[in-house]
């Protein structure tokens, strides 16, 4: 079965990452020692995230300072490295920085502080300062709104779950029973595994947005998450029929159909999708897997070969073509498969060889 979350890895390696001219700029003064001069906000907040992707954080951090020494007065660069540091997980150097900009930044700087104290596993301080922030935005419900969520994700996130509902429910008493805080509960419920409670309010969250695709979607994820995949089925159905052109909505579908063993619909959902893009090579390896659950190695086939023709440097195909053409007692044909893989792609980790290796030795007669 594929596995839709890395639809791609089953079949292909990565290419090399190719960075825009002015990281590779930038990055050619600072081995040198250079000043990298005068860059555009969006730039550096690009440098800084190619270093982070790379776990380069020395120079992450170079770029960091660079970008706050010259941008001195942008709330909105400063607002973006804050956002870097949390996707990363700096929590250290994102509570340092808070710490630094705490008597000139505004509300998202206290959110950050508070997300960073939690992941620090600075329990008793982060509630302290949390109690402090709910004084400080008494009264202003936008800026407490920030504040409850950030502290209410946060808490999920260290899985300290029934704090996070403790935390919702306060802001619910304050500000209302607005759809955000419904999904925070849901998420809070559905990581304690706590079924009832996530059905309660995945009924609430559908029926006050009955007509949003990423609704759906998002409900589906939560119940496969929970294992109930009838439920999850019927929220991506619901997505798709709202935005049937959506590929990963149902991409969605089709896993969650196989995952319930709907093997038929699930071929005739990736049939669908072959006729909106005819020719994507993807879909016809789709194809191809869910035909091979079923055990129709003939149209397995047929697909698999589509498949080929479009990326003939997609190594990994080859063996799947091999392993149907042995379902059908067709090992020559498996056999030449290996070698048309071998000679096209020049088996970058060796696979088709051995692969070959096996067939000549357990069929030496073909």
């Amino acid at each position: 079965m594929l596995d839709y979350d890395n639809r791609y890895n089953d079949f292909y390696e990565n290419e090399e990452e190719s960075y825009p001219d002015f990281f590779i700029k930038w990055d050619n003064a600072v081995r040198k020692g250079k000043s990298p001069g005068y860059y555009e906000p969006e730039e550096l907040t690009e440098i800084i995230d190619i270093y982070f992707s790379e776990n380069d954080l020395k120079k992450a951090g170079q770029a960091i300072e660079h970008a706050l020494s010259l941008y001195v007065s942008d709330e909105e660069l400063l607002y973006e490295i804050f956002l870097l540091l949390n996707d990363y997980e700096q929590w250290n150097d994102l509570l340092s920085l808070c710490e630094r900009y705490k008597r000139t930044a505004d509300v998202w700087c206290d959110g950050h502080k508070l997300i960073a104290l939690l992941h620090l596993r600075m329990e008793e301080d982060a509630f302290h300062f949390f109690g402090t922030l709910k004084n400080k935005y008494a009264g202003d419900n936008e800026d407490l709104d920030v504040i409850y969520q950030a502290m209410s994700e946060a808490l999920i996130e260290v899985d300290l779950f029934e704090s996070a509902v403790e935390v919702i429910n306060e802001a619910i008493e304050i500000m209302g029973e607005h759809i955000d805080y419904l999904w925070l509960k849901l998420q809070a419920y559905a990581s304690m595994k706590e079924k009832e409670e996530v059905v309660k309010y995945a009924d609430k969250i559908q029926k006050m947005n009955p007509l949003d695709a990423e609704t759906w979607y998002l409900l589906g994820d939560t119940f496969q998450e929970l294992d109930d995949m009838e439920r999850a089925i019927d929220a991506y159905e619901n997505a798709c029929s709202l935005e049937p052109a959506s590929g990963n909505l149902i991409l969605s579908l089709i896993s969650a159909y196989e995952k319930n063993g709907n093997y038929g619909k699930a071929l005739e959902k990736a049939k669908e999708f072959l006729y909106l893009q005819p020719g994507n090579y993807f879909v016809n390896i789709i194809i191809s897997q869910i035909c091979s659950q079923l055990e129709n190695w003939e149209e397995a086939l047929k697909y698999i070969t589509e498949a080929i023709k479009t990326v003939p440097e997609m190594s990994p195909l080859y063996l799947h073509k091999s392993s149907f053409l042995l379902h059908l007692k067709e090992v020559k044909k498996a056999k030449l498969a290996l070698q048309e893989g071998i000679e096209k792609t020049d088996d970058p980790d060796g696979a088709l060889i051995k692969e070959l290796g096996r067939l000549n030795e357990q069929y030496p007669n073909f």
